[in-house]
């Protein structure tokens, strides 16, 4: 269990931004609770509170006690607390260690002085669970965005912790790598671990998600249950400055084009050096036989991770 009470913290900087007042809250063992609201409204301030970085790595004013799992953080050290509290964070580059996919992995565990037979028995869990066999032995620097994000849920998972806690973890996601990271969610949900949530994008996680936390300068405005905030509209979200409860579906847009001056692009191609194998080959990374872009239009380029190929509509 996670309990807040009476928590304040103001960063040493000064500044207002991310800063949290009064805050009381419980977080019951194996729910999964989304933190949202706007960026600076304090819910990055309030996962590092239970993960231990605040106050041993963020310094500023804290007053209040969090108690996570019997354990009043501000008395344990990261490092004690880190077999309790597994985090992901938006950029999962900032959390690697090593530079191979399997060695990342077994990192956490072997930093907790976990035996090896032991270590490989959690790695062959986690790999089965997170199905991401495919993954073992790769160099990190070859990784999509998704796939290090997966390789970070991973380390952290094998570590065993009961609660986990997230930040942003879908902010450098494609669709389907968020679809990915929902299924490590899921899985983590079934395991009956505790999940703490913050983010941005909402809609992949309303069939996960058990309570909605909103947050705004520093407070938490809102504490709902997942079904009754499912039942606010388009417009209630807008003015909250939240982001829609569903994906985006731009295969059905029709774009009008009125301009008379156009950008064209015929039969372009862009390539990398890539060495592979002791061998410099050439990686293709554009393929465009035919774009028109209008001028004075505003264009979006979507497209999952790594995609390579342009494919005229």
């Amino acid at each position: 269990m996670i309990e807040l009470k009476n928590v304040s913290f103001q960063y040493e900087q000064g500044s207002s931004k991310g800063k949290i007042e009064n805050i009381d809250l419980t977080i019951h063992d194996g729910e999964v609770v989304l933190l949202c609201g706007e960026s600076g409204c304090g819910k990055t301030t309030l996962t590092r509170l239970i993960n231990g970085l605040i106050p041993h790595y963020y310094e500023g004013t804290l007053t209040g006690q969090t108690i996570v799992e019997g354990i009043d953080v501000k008395n344990v050290s990261l490092y004690a607390l880190s077999g309790v509290v597994g985090s992901v964070f938006q950029n999962p580059r900032t959390q690697f260690f090593t530079v191979d996919t399997t060695s990342e992995i077994a990192f956490g565990c072997e930093n907790l002085g976990i035996d090896a037979e032991e270590i490989n028995s959690r790695m062959e869990k986690t790999v089965s669970a997170l199905k991401i066999r495919d993954l073992l032995n790769r160099s990190l620097f070859a990784l999509s965005g998704g796939e290090k994000q997966k390789i970070a849920c991973a380390s952290v998972s094998a570590m065993e912790p009961k609660i986990f806690v997230l930040d942003e973890p879908s902010s450098n996601l494609d669709i389907e790598s968020i679809r990915e990271l929902k299924n490590v969610l899921r899985e983590w949900k079934a395991q009956g671990k505790t999940i703490v949530i913050a983010e941005h994008r909402l809609y992949y996680l309303m069939d996960i998600a058990d309570r909605v936390l909103y947050m705004t300068d520093g407070h938490i405005k809102e504490n709902l249950p997942i079904a009754d905030f499912r039942k606010k509209t388009t417009d209630e979200l807008q003015s909250l400055g939240l982001r829609a409860l569903q994906s985006e579906d731009f295969s059905r847009m029709k774009g009008a084009v009125g301009a008379t001056r156009q950008l064209y692009i015929r039969d372009f191609e862009a390539a990398y050096k890539n060495a592979s194998g002791g061998r410099k080959q050439k990686q293709k990374v554009l393929d465009i036989p035919d774009l028109m872009i209008p001028q004075g239009s505003v264009v979006g380029v979507v497209g999952n991770n790594g995609v390579m190929w342009y494919k005229k509509s």
